[in-house]
């Protein structure tokens, strides 16, 4: 006699009931930010992913006659970057940089493209 589905599960021993509860999750209104892991990133720190062609996200931006330099891909406290580059760049003044924190992004007033990306190639570590 051939096999079946029938006389196989009629064959098969009944197996014990799990004793144990499973594991119950904590509903995310008691969790707090502070309790999570690795929530330091963002706080008084930043990241910038360079291209995948390996250049640094620095654009030179021309619109009519107002020429920016634009940094992307910021991730993170971006107002501690912008804190860092008025530091490593003394001619650089606050009223000319402005933050987009939504989109990641820093335009600066004037053509600075070659001159961030050497504070960056000096002072960034690329991993």
């Amino acid at each position: 006699m051939k096999p079946s589905r029938i006389s196989l599960k009629s064959v098969r021993p009944p197996l014990p009931k799990a004793t144990v509860k499973p594991y119950q999750f904590p509903p995310l209104a008691s969790i707090q930010a502070v309790e999570l892991p690795n929530n330091g990133f963002g706080v008084n720190n930043y990241s910038i992913c360079k291209t995948k062609y390996g250049h640094w996200p620095v654009y030179k931006k021309v619109q009519n006659t107002k020429v920016t330099t634009e940094i992307k891909r910021i991730k993170g406290d971006i107002e501690q970057f912008k804190n860092d580059l008025l530091q490593a760049h003394p001619l650089l003044k606050p009223e000319n940089i402005m933050v987009n924190k939504v989109a990641g992004y820093v335009n600066v007033k004037g053509d600075v493209v070659e001159d961030i990306k050497q504070i960056f190639t000096e002072n960034i570590k690329t991993v």
